[in-house]
């Protein structure tokens, strides 16, 4: 299973040409087998807020928004699992906290995260795709 960072997501909602061919296709491969991508809770929260805080823009009313997401993702809850290992990372892995949540959420569920970010990327906690 692949897993989207919280930006892979916004960009699929906002402006798909932004994703990697490599990102897309693994989407499009994915989605040929009937399946749906797993997006963490984590990324939930981060969309919801940053459109709240008017950091992003999307024209959808909460509810709406969180209705589709159900519909197109694999909703993946935080578990106390995924938290205890997000607080194990190493100084290697940035401090933000939801970075840490979603690469957390890879790692003990197996799946390959797609994501932009050179940080998580370069910490090698989990297995990554761009």
């Amino acid at each position: 299973m692949i897993l989207l960072d919280t930006h892979v997501v916004l960009w699929l909602l906002t402006d798909p040409k932004r994703i990697s061919k490599v990102a897309a296709d693994a989407i499009a491969e994915h989605g040929a087998k009937g399946m749906l991508p797993g997006i963490s809770a984590a990324s939930i929260y981060e969309l919801i807020y940053a459109k709240r805080r008017g950091r992003i823009q999307l024209h959808t009313p909460d509810v709406a928004l969180l209705t589709r997401m159900r519909q197109w993702f694999d909703l993946i809850p935080v578990t106390d699992g995924i938290a205890v290992e997000a607080a194990g990372f190493s100084g290697a892995f940035h401090g933000d906290p939801m970075d840490r949540l979603i690469a957390a959420t890879a790692l003990t569920g197996g799946y390959t995260l797609l994501t932009v970010d050179e940080t998580i990327r370069d910490a090698g906690v989990c297995k990554t795709l761009w």
